[in-house]
């Protein structure tokens, strides 16, 4: 879904200009578009903050405000300054843009009654269809999403490539991949069917794991239960089965994940695999401890974690669908040595779109993420769709992160050993 990515692609572009407020705001705000090009957010956020002080009236500022908000998982902070930019905007088109992601927002959180009109009125360029198809889904989809159920549901971790979880809706229990690189949750059409998913209806386009395009159609999946949490009536995309397929990572017959359980479902919940004690475990949220955790950056529907490559602090997408950790041609280039530093190599990376080869890779690397170091790690370079203004350096597959335990809650990511 391109809407925070063309939004943010936007900010940048008007930092560039001369902004009407005054010339220093202006060249604060170039500021804050070169920090977030460069994945420097607590620089962004800081200059950003002093702003607001000194230019509370400033549509761009607020713009600014409202992105990094969405950004660092404080949701309510970015609402309230979408809603000032869509009260004080002075062109149309800007209230229409604070339309458009006030519905956004109103919808991932599971507020569905707020939703209808903001993403009607923002029902705009690319992102038109989609949010025509979200508004059109308010009608079987409760007033607000209201968890229900145990306090705290475990289940056995599967062996395999990507760690499921068992779900059921209408009484029907089937396992679903866990796909933390997935910003919403995504069944087979023929998935859709057996489950009965309602309202059906065209989205747009949405991209897969590498970047490559495909047709989506949204609709509700009626009286879902994740794990062992009752979550009533919840929005799903649902692509052919064929953009589902995923293939074994040791050569046997191909499995086909026929739904995946994306961010949307699982950020609301604190999420932990642990294949030391083989289970995965969901919670309510509680925040992780800040010495203990990383504070991870939400963009364009994905979870990137700092970790560092060598001595260069780099952005990963947090992924367990992915079969393998990867660099993007922009970590590959963060690397001291840079491109001189890729191998010839063949090596099959595997996510829940498909499969791609890459032809280079990075050996004997070592990797720090919270408390955690990955020590000879290679990883092969793949190249992925543009992640737009912000950057995003690789991918944290499933080969990593079944060596340790993982804890996602709230926007902070916890890893540790296991023996």
């Amino acid at each position: 879904m391109g809407g925070p990515r063309a939004q943010l692609a936007a900010l940048v572009a008007l930092a560039a200009c001369a902004a009407p407020a005054s010339s220093s705001t202006a060249d604060e705000l170039q500021f804050v578009a070169s920090a977030v090009r460069g994945g420097r957010i607590d620089e962004a956020m800081e200059r950003v903050a002093a702003l607001r002080l000194r230019d509370p009236r400033s549509v761009e500022v607020l713009e600014w405000s409202a992105w990094l908000g969405e950004a660092t998982w404080r949701d309510d902070d970015a609402l309230s300054a979408w809603r000032v930019v869509q009260a004080n905007a002075p062109q149309p088109e800007l209230r229409q843009r604070a339309a458009g992601r006030i519905g956004d927002l109103l919808f991932r959180l599971g507020r569905y009654a707020e939703c209808p009109a903001v993403l009607r009125d923002g029902a705009v360029v690319e992102d038109g269809e989609r949010r025509r198809a979200f508004a059109a889904l308010t009608a079987w989809l409760p007033g607000q999403r209201t968890p229900e159920g145990p306090l705290l549901v475990e289940q056995a971790l599967p062996p395999g490539a990507m760690p499921e979880l068992v779900c059921s809706s209408m009484a029907t229990s089937r396992p679903f991949a866990i796909d933390t690189g997935t910003s919403m949750t995504t069944l087979a059409r023929s998935f859709a069917a057996e489950l009965a998913v309602l309202g059906l209806q065209p989205a747009g386009r949405a991209l897969d794991g590498v970047g490559r395009s495909m047709a989506i159609e949204a609709g509700v999946l009626p009286a879902f239960v994740l794990g062992g949490i009752g979550v009533g009536a919840v929005p799903v995309l649902v692509v052919d089965d064929t953009a589902m397929q995923l293939r074994d990572l040791h050569g046997g017959v191909d499995r086909v994940p026929r739904g995946v359980l994306g961010l949307d479902l699982l950020a609301t919940c604190r999420l932990t695999l642990d294949p030391e004690r083989g289970s995965v475990v969901l919670e309510l949220p509680r925040s992780l401890p800040l010495d203990e955790s990383v504070a991870c950056v939400r963009v364009d529907g994905r979870c990137l974690v700092p970790l560092f490559v060598e001595d260069a602090r780099m952005w990963f997408v947090l992924d367990t669908g992915a079969s393998h950790s990867s660099l993007t041609e922009a970590g590959l280039l963060r690397l001291a040595g840079g491109a001189e530093r890729a191998t010839p190599s063949a090596h099959r990376v595997r996510t829940v779109g498909g499969a791609v080869v890459s032809v280079r890779e990075v050996r004997d690397l070592v990797l720090r993420c919270s408390a955690v170091r990955f020590l000879g790690v290679d990883l092969p370079v793949v190249a992925r769709a543009d992640s737009g203004p912000f950057p995003v350096h690789g991918v944290l597959g499933v080969d990593l992160l079944r060596r340790c335990r993982m804890t996602l809650d709230r926007g902070r990511l916890r890893l540790q050993a296991v023996r």
